[in-house]
């Protein structure tokens, strides 16, 4: 009994943990993107290629990670 329990526990936390690996690199690269607007706004063009730019790769790190990892954790049967 307190094998599957630790089974299924261990799986919530790998769900759990790659969930807010997702929404975190997400919220991150929003941060990243709205800087960028804000300093291109500002005047300062190379600021906000670097934030855009790094903005940018955090999306897509949360992509790969949603897509490799966190999806077919939701979608398996057992």
């Amino acid at each position: 009994m307190y094998d599957l329990l630790t089974e299924l526990g261990s799986e919530a936390l790998g769900l759990v943990a790659y969930a807010v690996g997702t929404l975190a690199l997400s919220a991150v690269g929003l941060v990243a993107e709205y800087n960028s607007l804000r300093r291109l706004a500002g005047g300062d063009a190379l600021l906000a290629a670097w934030f855009g730019l790094m903005g940018l790769v955090a999306l897509a790190f949360a992509a790969n990670l949603g897509r490799d990892e966190l999806i077919p954790r939701l979608a398996a049967d057992e």
